[in-house]
């Protein structure tokens, strides 16, 4: 129990990555908070982590609303006293060539990818900064390292994220340590979406990389972009 009294919100907690996160760092002790907009998906992941053994909160939230973010984070410190982990999970995509790309859908995939980050990390960072140490893992993707074919606004918003998590390692040094992961393709319903083949990685896999951040005892030093390999590849 190596998380045991620590405090985790992940966002996109409903189901695949953000499911398995959830019950990853509930394994190891963790309260955890599971955010989506999807309110039967949380309450099953919550339900989930309970039959465990584990505190579990759903909230409701739309990550590109400010006042649902605010929402989230008030409700986390109401029930458990604080925030120590925040998982930037919740992500959207559309497979198409750019030309074919409608504004309403950049929106949507910048809105979530981006500027949903960007409101879960400005609420939560108060809390983070009295953890000892916080800990921010922001998760990007293959293609935020390398651009893909029809997925160009996707691969931009995925750049961006590790251009945060950067950043905001850089800001705050050791107070709170700010990481990035990068999945290739992970059998998810995201991903089923948007190709027929069925990729190696599965959730569990990002999620065991997660936890490894989440622990105490982890040396990856702050503002790393760590890729995810399928391990029998």
């Amino acid at each position: 129990m190596r998380l045991k009294g620590k405090t985790a919100i992940v966002t996109g907690g409903g189901r695949g990555i953000g499911r398995a996160i959830c019950l990853a760092l509930a394994e190891e002790g963790a309260n955890v908070v599971a955010a989506a907009r999807t309110g039967k998906e949380i309450e099953e992941t919550a339900e989930m982590v309970r039959r465990k053994g584990g505190r579990a909160l759903a909230v409701k939230t739309d990550v590109r609303k400010a006042e649902d973010v605010r929402r989230l984070v008030a409700e986390t410190v109401r029930a458990f006293g604080g925030i120590d982990i925040l998982v930037n999970n919740a992500g959207v995509a559309y497979r198409k060539f750019l030309m074919d790309t409608t504004t309403k859908e950049y929106y949507a995939i910048m809105d979530t990818n981006v500027k949903g980050i960007f409101h879960c990390t400005r609420y939560a960072l108060p809390f983070l900064l009295k953890s000892r140490p916080g800990k921010i893992i922001n998760i990007s993707s293959g293609a935020g390292k390398h651009g893909i074919p029809q997925l160009s606004i996707y691969s931009a918003s995925k750049f961006a994220v590790i251009g945060i998590t950067e950043s905001l390692a850089a800001e705050l040094g050791r107070k709170v340590r700010v990481y990035a992961v990068c999945p290739g393709g992970v059998d998810t319903q995201m991903y089923r979406g948007l190709y027929f083949d069925r990729p190696l990685l599965k959730p569990e896999h990002i999620a065991e990389k997660v936890l490894e951040l989440c622990l105490p005892e982890a040396q990856v030093p702050s503002g790393t972009s760590m890729e995810v390999y399928a391990p029998y590849s």
